[in-house]
């Protein structure tokens, strides 16, 4: 009598349990308040450009004033509606429409309830994030950031008041001063916020994806050590005699080392923290990939993005 062959164990791999992606932000952080009273351009149940319809209202604040159709700051709304459609990306605000309404110009977004990096860090203690928080929220920004740049954009006002926290996940907003790179393109003008503008901002000379890097790693310091990276500088010297006083960044010397403000910070993240604030481009991380690659070392164990066994981190991003 013939004997069946014997049947094959499947082994099956275990399953992975999923990793934190969030950030470890208390319940009590302050949620986008506003300091004035609500003023609301439409009412309940109105009709919005045709196509939307106010059900309710998440924010409050001023009311926008009418822009003229051609002005800086309407092509500034239209252009950041038209990049916004092509993104999709969780780090990423999502946009649901655009139009005009009683000659206004209006973008419809999620709402992000926030808190944001800045809040994250006006409520930590002494101004500092706790060091795993603050890697993983610029893991995420380097995430947004690597979209954008595959696009053949640049987004030029990377600061901590433009991520908001989407359920404890970072989420990069206002593109208003996104533009798409240009080799060998100069701007005609200084545009982003003082502390965060990388040198070749400030000098008006040709932008790349390094440019990027430079405010991300300012965002990293202000993280870690509650300062901005020349806060000595820009707060001593308010007359501005010199392009110098307003933006130290263009000098030789760089920002003083962050371990001298906070001593639990690695001496490898403080290298590549450094890195990201060269004074020159071709000095700093080519990329965003480049720099969350660098980042993901200093996650480990219960603060790791992702399982160790997936072996993610030379594919991350």
């Amino acid at each position: 009598m013939a004997v069946p062959p014997k049947q094959k164990t499947r082994r099956f791999r275990a399953v992975v349990q999923p990793q934190a992606q969030t950030l470890s932000t208390p319940r009590e952080l302050p949620r986008r308040r506003a300091g004035v009273p609500p003023r609301f351009t439409c009412e309940l149940g109105d009709r919005i450009g045709g196509d939307f319809i106010v059900i309710g209202h998440l924010s409050a604040g001023n009311i926008l004033p009418k822009f003229a159709p051609h002005s800086k700051e309407a092509r500034g709304l239209k252009r950041e509606a038209r990049l916004l459609r092509r993104l999709a990306h969780p780090n990423i605000v999502h946009i649901f429409g655009q139009g005009t309404h009683e000659g206004r110009q209006f973008l419809v977004q999620e709402y992000l309830h926030g808190p944001s990096l800045l809040e994250l860090i006006d409520s930590s203690p002494n101004r500092q994030v706790h060091i795993p928080d603050a890697v993983k929220a610029i893991v995420h920004v380097c995430a947004a950031l690597a979209h954008l740049h595959e696009l053949g954009y640049i987004h030029r006002d990377i600061k901590p008041a433009n991520v908001l926290l989407r359920g404890g996940i970072p989420v990069l907003v206002d593109f208003d001063v996104t533009c798409r790179l240009k080799p060998g393109h100069k701007a005609r003008e200084r545009i982003g916020t003082d502390p965060y503008m990388a040198p070749e901002q400030c000098l008006k000379e040709e932008l790349s994806l390094a440019t990027d890097i430079y405010g991300v790693g300012a965002v990293l310091y202000e993280l870690l050590t509650g300062r901005w990276p020349f806060e000595d500088d820009l707060v001593n010297n308010t007359d501005h005699h010199t392009l110098s006083d307003r933006y130290p960044q263009i000098r030789a010397s760089g920002p003083p080392p962050p371990r001298r403000y906070n001593a639990q910070i690695a001496p490898n993240l403080e290298a590549v923290l450094m890195k990201c604030l060269a004074r020159h481009p071709h000095q700093r991380f080519q990329s965003a990939r480049e720099l969350a690659k660098a980042l993901s070392r200093f996650l480990e164990g219960k603060a790791q993005l992702w399982p160790e066994a997936l072996d993610l981190k030379h594919t991350m991003v």
